[in-house]
């Protein structure tokens, strides 16, 4: 059995090594996430800008239909693909439409719904916030930056346990009473001891906010790909299916399925959707009425905005309208009929099934969007939280080694306890890329080990 002090010896050790590696990752996506959770504050103040460069004409001038500001951009661009067109807020001169150019970019244009001129344009993945959600979850790398960052978030989980576990042992039992609570939850500042200041700011910080950072890291986890895709497998295997409200059959235009399944829940990448509309001359006008029927229909339901509106496209051959709003809970899908723009079905948060509500809460709270401003400002704290454990532990470090070398704490030599190993296996179960990182280090540490004894020998 292991005793007490080789077992924190153990844990410091795991512990020092993943926080030099983890630190640096996680005061990135801290600082990403914290911007990214201001959104619909940075997208309010763009909008504005934008509308504020909008003609001024006659207050009596009619709203263009909608299928007509997306005609009148196709023929501007012949070659391009209408991708989705965005409905204005209240109170708001411009919609926004996406059309995806020979090139492959998506771009995202703001026209004037009352004149139909274009207002400014950019394309999709260079602007700002597009930027911060690429950098948060992928790293500007892909998919292969996603798999860091889940790596990252799965070892930032590992440190805040061992972490708790470090800081609530670090006073013995000469420590008693009043005084062992008030070291625990109070820092400890003197200006005589600088290194033991930040060592108790690190461990104070961390019992603070373990909590708060904890749900934080776990509700971002349906976003990944190891865990997000493990879990999608799950509800598979479980038929925890949702139940769309069915209104009325399609219009028939192949053998394939019309109801669109939101695959927006997760977010684990952006909707591909590349609707392919000709732009030979008078086919955009047929291909494009039930667009301009359907945003009509659109002014008498109370969606939750952005409101966006997708042609048919692949296997779903119906029109599809969603509200896209950050607050899981007010989501709604719409189906609608590609030559009648009669209603075929209804997807709300409360026809999905209630594992999927449960995590979509989740996503929410990560977003700050659950419950508002509150929201926003804990996720905040949270993040600033992080970036100053993470900031701490390394200046922690640095101030205790020797100059020019690594200083790891001593390595245990004593075999893993079964119980700890077991706990390992249910760790690396639960968070997928970091059990696959503990085999990976482990046959490192073995190999290591096998050279050095063969390197022994030789000598």
């Amino acid at each position: 059995m292991e005793t007490g002090s080789s077992l924190r010896q153990r844990l410091w050790r795991w512990h020092f090594f993943a926080g030099l590696i983890v630190c640096p990752f996680a005061i990135l996506l801290s600082i990403t996430g914290s911007i990214y959770l201001f959104k619909p504050q940075i997208d309010s103040y763009v909008e504005s800008k934008i509308n504020a460069t909008a003609p001024i004409i006659n207050e009596t001038a009619e709203i263009l239909p909608a299928n007509q500001l997306v005609s009148v951009l196709l023929d501007k661009y012949p070659n391009a693909t209408f991708k989705v067109f965005t409905q204005a807020k209240a109170n708001d001169r411009t919609v926004e439409v996406e059309l995806r150019h020979a090139s492959g970019q998506v771009e995202i244009y703001w026209l004037d719904q009352l004149t139909g001129q274009i207002l400014d344009s950019a394309i999709s993945q260079k602007r700002f916030l597009a930027v911060v959600k690429d950098l948060h979850g992928e790293l500007l790398l892909g998919n292969r930056g996603s798999y860091v960052v889940e790596l990252m978030a799965s070892w930032m989980i590992i440190l805040i346990i061992t972490g708790l576990y470090l800081w609530l042992g670090s006073f013995g039992k000469k420590t008693q009473g009043h005084s062992k609570w008030r070291r625990w939850f109070v820092p400890q500042l003197r200006v005589e001891r600088v290194r033991s200041g930040y060592k108790s700011l690190h461990g104070i910080i961390g019992i603070w906010f373990t909590l708060p950072i904890l749900v934080l890291l776990f509700s971002g986890l349906p976003w990944t790909q190891l865990w997000g895709s493990g879990f999608k497998q799950l509800q598979d295997y479980m038929s925890w299916e949702d139940q769309p409200q069915l209104k009325l059959a399609v219009t028939p235009v192949n053998p394939k399925g019309v109801v669109a399944k939101d695959s927006s829940l997760w977010e684990i990448s952006s909707d591909d959707h590349s609707h392919h509309i000709s732009t030979a001359s008078g086919s955009n006008e047929i291909n494009l009425r039930p667009l301009g029927i359907i945003a009509q229909q659109l002014k008498d339901e109370d969606l939750e905005p952005p409101v966006n509106i997708y042609p048919p496209s692949g296997d779903n051959q119906s029109w599809s309208v969603r509200s896209m709003s950050q607050q899981r809970s007010k989501r709604v899908t719409l189906n609608y009929d590609p030559i009648t723009a009669n209603e075929i079905s209804r997807m709300t948060f409360a026809d999905r099934h209630p594992v999927r509500r449960v995590v979509s809460h989740g996503i929410s709270l990560h977003e700050g969007a659950l419950f508002g401003l509150l929201n926003q400002l804990l996720g905040l704290m949270t993040a600033i939280a992080i970036i100053a454990l993470s900031s701490f532990g390394l200046v922690i470090w640095w101030l205790r080694r020797p100059p020019g070398e690594l200083a790891p704490p001593p390595k245990v030599n004593a075999p893993l306890p079964m119980a700890l190993f077991v706990l390992i296996v249910a760790m690396g179960l639960l968070l997928p890329a970091a059990g696959i990182s503990f085999v990976v280090i482990a046959l490192v540490d073995r190999f290591y080990c096998w050279t050095m004894g063969l390197f022994k020998k030789a000598i």
